[in-house]
């Protein structure tokens, strides 16, 4: 236990280190922004979706209600009438140009991101721009499926109504055991592709779970703070804005230190690797 504890110290330190080395917390403001950018046509877009498949019901009996129960009276009206007219008669437009300011939104996101990873994996980005742009519209599209698809789990679950307490139990674990999957390939693609440095696919998967566990977390602690805070002292839907911004902020932290201990982690193991074949070498022949 000792070492486990001087271990993890280590690490802490190395972590610490890395985010005042390489000024992640400033990085961390810049994603936020991007993607506060991203946020609003990928959600007209799956909007418009619902409409065009035929499940408004889905926003006025779960998504409204939600909002209407966690963002201030004034914020929720525009929202609420922004929404209406997104599955109204805005619905083609953004189903078909507004495809496109997404993806452009998202891909701006992901750009964000290259700076600070390439800083965490030591890596020097020597691709071209147009190789950049390319690179990042790309991943944005596998981006929003996924996050698209893992809404269309978590919300369109709520539309069906398995017989029986077992199976609705059992129907309610699958489908967000689906949505954890989808958010784990979400950062998998975000960190196989961002980097100028290719990383193993095991340190991928293990980046994606640190990642996915802290911004878990810090959504779980977000939540808790928003349904305590009183609305009364913003001032109405600027109020909402600002928390959702901070809540980005939040999580484009928590995403750096899953990534950050990542990296920390992958280069204690190379360096335990590295003096176990240098103690090897220098073991006499025949001892």
């Amino acid at each position: 236990m000792p070492g486990v504890r001087a271990e993890v110290r280590r690490v802490r330190r190395e972590v610490v280190g890395e985010f005042a080395r390489n000024d992640l917390l400033t990085y961390s403001s810049a994603i936020a922004f991007q993607v506060l950018y991203a946020v609003a046509p990928l959600a007209m877009l799956a909007l418009a979706g619902l409409s065009l498949v035929g499940e408004r019901s889905v926003y006025t009996e779960h998504i409204a209600p939600a909002l209407h129960h966690h963002v201030s009276p004034q914020a929720f009206t525009i929202a609420n009438r922004t929404a209406a007219r997104v599955m109204g008669s805005e619905r083609w437009w953004w189903t078909t140009l507004g495809v496109a300011i997404t993806i452009w939104g998202v891909s701006a996101s992901l750009r964000a991101m290259t700076t600070p990873l390439n800083a965490i994996y030591d890596a020097r980005d020597n691709r071209s721009w147009a190789r950049r742009i390319a690179v990042s519209i790309g991943a944005g599209v596998i981006v929003i499926v996924c996050v698209l698809t893992a809404l269309g789990v978590v919300l369109g679950g709520r539309l069906v109504h398995p017989s029986g307490a077992a199976a609705a139990v059992a129907f309610f674990l699958l489908r967000w055991l689906v949505a954890l999957a989808l958010l784990l390939t979400t950062i998998a693609v975000v960190l196989r592709a961002v980097p100028a440095k290719k990383r193993p696919v095991r340190w991928v998967t293990l980046g994606s779970l640190l990642a996915a566990v802290c911004w878990i977390g810090a959504t779980v602690g977000f939540g808790a703070y928003i349904s305590a805070v009183s609305y009364a002292t913003f001032y109405g839907g600027l109020g909402s804005v600002i928390l959702l911004l901070v809540y980005l902020h939040v999580s484009a932290i928590a995403f750096l230190l899953g990534v950050t201990v990542d990296a920390s982690l992958r280069e204690e193991v190379t360096r335990t690797k590295g003096r176990r074949r240098r103690g090897r070498s220098r073991t006499p022949v025949g001892t």
